[in-house]
């Protein structure tokens, strides 16, 4: 089933590799010192499931998660609101103090911000922070792993 003649797996991409060192020469916006991490699965989120949002036990709300220093230096204390401005659009999340996560790096779970029952929307709207154009070069999939955001108390 390999079609190259040494019947090996070629996993060396030219243009792939090209694009991973582009990633280190990015500059850095100081404007948005933060680094989200957008879709992260949790105990309560497998998929994008409209199902009454009291199913879930913990995280109701998807909470950013974001380092103590962090959240110290930003004036925040666990519960308090943010907003994530993504220069694109911005949302408003609660947040949770979890020192697990690294400085200047935080993460917000997918599967959120569904309307039941005709209500509110109940969590983070992930896909508002994102435009087309901040995207993979290859399978044009968002980049959400990987988006710079500022925060300020809300």
């Amino acid at each position: 089933m390999v079609a190259n003649k040494d019947q090996k797996v070629h996993l060396r991409i030219p243009e792939m590799l090209d694009e991973a060192q582009a990633l280190l020469k990015e500059p850095v916006d100081h404007d948005k010192p933060f680094t989200l991490i957008a879709g992260e699965r949790r105990a309560y989120n497998a998929n994008q499931i409209f199902r009454n949002p009291q199913w879930r036990k913990i995280d109701k709300t998807g909470a950013m998660r974001i380092h103590p220093d962090d959240a110290e230096e930003l004036g925040l204390v666990a519960g308090d609101q943010v907003i994530c401005d993504s220069g694109y659009a911005n949302i408003k999340v609660d947040i949770m103090i979890d020192d697990t996560m690294r400085r200047r790096v935080v993460a917000l779970p997918h599967g959120y911000a569904i309307t039941y029952d005709n209500g509110e929307e109940v969590g983070p709207a992930l896909n508002r922070l994102m435009p087309s154009t901040h995207c993979d070069p290859f399978s044009r999939t968002p980049s959400h792993k990987y988006t710079p955001v500022s925060l300020a108390k809300a």
